[in-house]
């Protein structure tokens, strides 16, 4: 301890005056007057000491100030009142109140009548003010009693009771109420209210009400534990006037659904995935409830699997739970529907045997389907596929020649109902076997020089050759379970298969070829372009081949296709890519994206998107409907740029020209800070086709999100984020 002056008044205080300093460990106390309270035998009275004048303590982690203080010389408590307090852990909570007091040997923080923040320092455009606000720095949370959300001066909402997580980043944005209105869906006022148990689990229940289709409270909860970090949403629905209206004679009032994801290792060998919902009653309930967006596996089926994952050395173990579930109410009589049922997976691996570059695999597999409807077949399904793999591989390309074996086996019972109803030309059988095998060669090269401009610049020419052949095997005898169409593009050319499933496997006698060119600036890719092609060597009998569950035939895969990706300067960018059908000798799909961005990040994008009929109906197969396989010549522009201060507004408009039919327009005005923004938007975007009316369906939508920023990072994180309210969200050119 150090001061400017030292007074003894014996018996009764010490007192130190001016520069006061106090020292104990990490902790440092600073004070203009010290005063130290003795009794009648020269003992700290009280065990207490009292500053006052520019009180000031801090250590790692906290920093208070205030007019006086009361110390704890033993148990290092104290109390500092008319207080300000600054905590610099993540994110850097501050604020001020009437008294605080540390407990716990600095472990808890307790503040009365005060208000907290994680602004900018002397910006505090919103706070938390509380009767009492306990923090706990070991579970990293805070409590408040009596809390009100203020943005500047203006309550948001209050609580008797709110816990705050300080673990998640932009907690308080799950917080804020949604306003919306849309023309198809009506009003939407939504108020979450928080919860939290601990450091490792928190969410919010949320009452939801829509005036045209009922009300619904959704609650979601998130925790972070040793085996992963997961996700629970329990939406329970009182009454969905839209689907009562389309549903009358199969549909009850009162409905819930279970939504789980999961992700986690644990001592490092088990893996465990969970991607899962339940639902009651029947699947068109799944409509207009709250599914995030990555549960759907593809435009038609949703996979609901738990999956525990072993993983040693040389081999694996998957073993899921798992069902499918369609999700498209205009096709779901075409489809089946899948109770959840165990799939094993067994994969071992063997590689560089007898030191040379090759490599045997071995993937097995048991699953069993059981369907919703007892009409369709109950089937079980063995799988063996061991692969040969030979690769060299080095700094100048590689070369890879890969033999499998595809051998499967079905056990396939009640099938006369779908024998009598489902395709009569083809039967199912009850037991099948079948063995495929399939040979791919592959090689790549890659040669690299300096450009003649500057050796600042090399370019980089990368061919690339695959032969892939696969035997036909008459496949009409076996149903079709998990297996759906995969579309073909730039990105996988080199697909073994089309199919995402074992139930289809497509007979091929193809060569694909891809040349790819790229030029770096040092470490910098300015330019990249890749031109591919499919070439099938023989005509294939697509007579016997169905896409999906539907009856059209799969045409044969022969097309030509190219992407590009140039970065013109540090401004401007330009995306192309394109698809053309050898087949129908046409331009199949194609896409051109110019976008330019400013220093201050102004956005201005242009695209163009162009796809025709056969290129639609190959890729939508099962929707009926003749309208959505119209030729779609679209063309589109977004813009997004700050006005004056801290006011930005975004826009977007996107056409049709080949049938002049406007497809999605949106228009939204943003007020932000550092601290916290709000956002108005508008939208009017097709949604349907009226048969009766001959004419588009639209929805009009309007609506008003505040959103708050935990620190300036969160603000700066995603500076496009305005850009995402339309059907087309953005996606940068870069």
């Amino acid at each position: 301890m150090s001061s400017d002056e030292l007074d003894i008044y014996y018996p009764n205080k010490i007192q130190f005056s001016g520069d006061v300093n106090m020292k104990q460990d990490n902790n440092v106390f600073m004070s203009d007057k010290l005063i130290i309270s003795l009794n009648e035998k020269n003992e700290v009275l009280y065990n207490t000491l009292y500053a006052c004048g520019h009180v000031s303590y801090n250590n790692n982690y906290i920093i208070l100030t205030g007019s006086h203080a009361w110390i704890n010389f033993y148990n290092k408590n104290i109390d500092i009142h008319e207080a300000t307090y600054h905590f610099s852990e993540p994110p850097p909570i501050h604020g001020t109140a009437n008294s605080i007091m540390q407990r716990g040997k600095n472990r808890y923080t307790i503040v009365k009548q005060g208000k907290c923040t994680s602004c900018i320092e002397n910006k505090n455009y919103w706070n938390i003010t509380g009767s009492e606000m306990l923090y706990d720095h070991h579970k990293h949370k805070i409590d408040v009693w009596n809390a009100c959300l203020k943005i500047k001066k203006i309550p948001i909402f209050y609580s008797p009771y709110l816990s705050l997580s300080l673990h998640q980043n932009n907690v308080l944005g799950y917080y804020i109420p949604n306003i919306k209105y849309s023309s198809k869906s009506g009003l939407i006022f939504k108020i979450p209210c928080p919860i939290n148990f601990s450091k490792h689990y928190s969410g919010s229940i949320s009452p939801c009400y829509t005036s045209n289709l009922g009300t619904k409270l959704e609650t979601e909860i998130r925790y972070s534990i040793k085996p992963g970090t997961g996700l629970f949403i329990l939406d329970l629905v009182e009454n969905n006037k839209m689907c009562n209206k389309k549903f009358s004679s199969n549909y009850h009032n009162r409905y819930w659904q279970l939504y789980w994801k999961h992700n986690g290792i644990m001592n490092k060998k088990w893996h465990f995935n969970s991607n899962y919902i339940s639902t009651t009653g029947s699947n068109n309930y799944i409509e207009n409830v709250n599914i995030p967006t990555y549960t759907h596996s593809n435009n038609n089926c949703m996979n609901k699997k738990i999956l525990c994952n072993y993983t040693d050395k040389n081999w694996n173990a998957n073993l899921s739970y798992f069902g499918v579930t369609n999700i498209n109410i205009t096709t779901i009589k075409d489809y089946y529907n899948y109770n959840e049922s165990f799939q094993l997976e067994l994969n071992s691996y063997y590689d560089n045997i007898k030191h040379k570059p090759l490599n045997l695999k071995l993937f097995s597999q048991i699953t069993q389907f059981i369907p919703v409807n007892y009409h369709y077949p109950k089937t079980i399904r063995i799988h063996t596929e061991p692969t040969l793999d030979f690769s060299i591989n080095n700094y100048y390309g590689h070369f890879n020649t890969e033999a499998k074996l595809k051998i499967t086996h079905y056990r396939q019972k009640n099938i006369d109902h779908y024998n009598r109803t489902q395709y009569p030309g083809y039967h199912l059988q009850n037991i099948v076997n079948r063995i495929t095998p399939q040979l791919k060669i592959n090689g790549k090269m890659i040669f690299k020089k300096n450009t003649h401009i500057s050796k600042k610049y090399k370019r980089f020419l990368e061919p690339k050759l695959q032969y892939l052949y696969v035997p036909y095997r008459f496949q009409e005898n076996i149903g079709i379970y998990d297996t759906d169409m995969i579309h073909i593009d730039h990105k996988n050319l080199f697909r073994d298969t089309t199919y995402s499933g074992l139930d289809r496997i497509l007979p091929v006698n193809q060569i694909t070829g891809d040349i790819t060119i790229r030029c770096f600036k040092k470490k910098n890719e300015l330019f990249y372009a890749s031109i591919g092609q499919i070439f099938n060597l023989r005509q294939l009998n697509s007579e016997y081949i169905k896409i999906s569950k539907c009856t059209q035939k799969t045409p044969n895969i022969l097309l030509f296709s190219g992407i590009s990706h140039w970065n013109i300067n540090d401004h401007w960018h330009m995306n192309t890519e394109m698809q053309y059908d050898m087949q129908y000798d046409a331009l199949s799909f194609g896409t051109i994206i110019l976008e330019y961005t400013g220093k201050d990040n102004q956005v201005l994008q242009t695209h163009y998107r162009y796809a025709n009929k056969q290129y639609l109906e190959k890729i939508l197969p099962d929707i009926k409907e003749s309208i959505y396989h119209n030729t779609i010549a679209q063309l589109g522009v977004l813009a997004c740029y700050p006005l004056i201060d801290n006011w930005k507004i975004s826009c977007s408009y996107y056409h049709n020209i080949k049938t002049n039919q406007l497809i999605d327009q949106t228009i939204g005005i943003q007020y932000y800070t550092p601290c916290w923004g709000v956002n108005i938007s508008c939208e009017r975007k097709m949604i349907d086709w009226n048969k009766q009316l001959n004419r588009n369906t639209y929805d009009n939508k309007i609506r008003l999100d505040i959103k708050i920023y935990n620190s300036a990072s969160d603000f700066k994180a995603n500076p496009y984020k305005m850009l995402d309210i339309g059907v087309f969200p953005y996606q940068h050119a870069l």
